[in-house]
């Protein structure tokens, strides 16, 4: 695994210029980009570790999103590694002949410049890191994980969902108010811990500085108090070693779920 540090960005042009493409492939890039095989990969998981707390807030008008939110910095929970592994063992599955190398920034990334690196790839503006990164390493493909944004919304049954406003990244949604069955202990409880997942997975031809496919997970998953004590704290809803390895769950096994997807298997 290599580790880079954050630099100012280049422009498309640039990164054409480091691929030597053909005038015939640049003629129909997006078709070419589609068609070309994955030789060389490589995998910029810039998740971090930092988690987010989001509580929801009263707002008289539904349009607007008035939760209030916390940053929880944490070390080593690992959702880098988490989703580097579902990619790996996608890879291995479905390209076994790709090479795949796997890059981490030494700097954590907030989520507002995970975004804007997103929004940067669509106009194959990448940081110089990245380039240097594709330039040393001669990758012909490369895959952008980040986070992104998204409704909270967390699945009770039925097709339903609870809760409201929006959330960011990686993290837990603290409602206290709705009251909530849980259906392995039948337990009624006053309040629930939603986990949630928001990612955005884009694959760029390196050569072309196209994006070839792109997927955003959003996920969420509630739990209920199981007992009474639970219940007079819902943050207890889940111990610490269950709210960490809750998320990074989460995050390897929808990484997973869509990669097929990505690489055209889906």
């Amino acid at each position: 695994m290599t580790d880079s540090k954050h630099s100012p960005g280049l422009t498309r042009r640039d990164c054409l210029h480091l691929a030597l493409a053909s005038a015939a492939m640049l003629a129909t890039p997006l078709a070419w980009a589609q068609a070309a095989p994955i030789r060389a990969l490589g995998v910029f998981s810039l998740l971090g570790d930092g988690l987010q707390l989001v509580y929801p807030a009263d707002a008289t008008d539904p349009r607007l999103d008035r939760n209030l939110r916390e940053s929880l910095p944490t070390k080593d929970i690992g959702f880098d590694q988490a989703a580097l592994r579902a990619i790996s063992e996608t890879m291995t599955q479905l390209q076994p002949r790709a090479r795949v190398q796997m890059f981490r920034s030494t700097s954590p990334m907030e989520p507002d410049a995970q975004r804007a690196l997103a929004d940067g790839a669509l106009r194959a503006e990448l940081p110089d890191w990245i380039v240097r990164a594709i330039q040393s390493a001669n990758l012909s493909h490369l895959l952008l994980v980040t986070r992104t944004r998204g409704d909270a919304a967390f699945p009770v049954r039925d097709g339903f969902t609870v809760g409201r406003g929006g959330v960011e990244g990686i993290g837990y949604y603290l409602d206290r108010r709705t009251e909530i069955k849980n259906n392995q202990t039948g337990y009624l409880s006053t309040g629930f811990l939603g986990a949630y997942v928001m990612l955005r997975l884009q694959l760029m031809d390196a050569q072309s500085g196209d994006i070839v496919a792109s997927q955003d997970v959003r996920v969420g998953q509630l739990f209920a108090g199981r007992n009474d004590s639970e219940a007079a704290n819902i943050w207890n809803a889940l111990n610490p070693t269950e709210k960490v390895e809750v998320l990074r769950r989460m995050v390897q096994d929808n990484v997973a779920r869509v990669m097929p997807a990505m690489l055209g298997k889906g």
